[in-house]
């Protein structure tokens, strides 16, 4: 009975495929964070939280800088798409279907103490699905997509 359950569980996997493909890579030498978020399916996803609501739909990147010890010197949490000079903040707020988007952050841009050892980097993707393309046009759906990635980074 148990090998028959396994088997199952092997074929039919119960979380399924991830809806958005997250990486993160660090450049110790500039210390910035690139976020890669690509989207594997044919829905729009919107990260920018709905207006007027407590921040119903909040994607976000968390800085937690610590020293050799594990004490927290400082921590930082922002828009995914906060600090992207290079693109226009609404274009930032969108993933449309199989579409990769970079998202660059300096990390000594919020700290500048001297003890930093690591540094956890948290995301969290709560996002809005706005639609889903057929045939080149958006057919309006409703939900949310989350899910949350988190990776530690030596800082020196």
């Amino acid at each position: 009975m148990k090998q028959i359950l396994l088997l199952i569980c092997i074929i039919f996997p119960i979380h399924g495929i991830a809806q958005i493909n997250m990486q993160i890579d660090y450049d110790n030498a500039s210390k910035k964070v690139t976020l890669f978020l690509k989207n594997e399916t044919e829905k729009v996803f919107k990260f920018v939280p709905i207006e007027g609501t407590v921040y119903e739909y909040v994607s976000s990147i968390s800085f937690l800088y610590k020293d050799e010890n594990g004490n927290i010197l400082c921590s930082r949490e922002r828009f995914i798409y906060d600090d992207q000079y290079h693109q226009q903040i609404r274009k930032g707020q969108f993933l449309a279907p199989y579409e990769e988007k970079q998202y660059v952050h300096s990390l000594v841009r919020w700290c500048q103490n001297v003890n930093i050892h690591t540094v956890d980097i948290t995301v969290k993707i709560d996002a809005r699905i706005i639609g889903k393309k057929e045939n080149g046009k958006i057919i309006k759906s409703d939900g949310t997509y989350k899910t949350e990635f988190k990776k530690t980074v030596l800082w020196k």
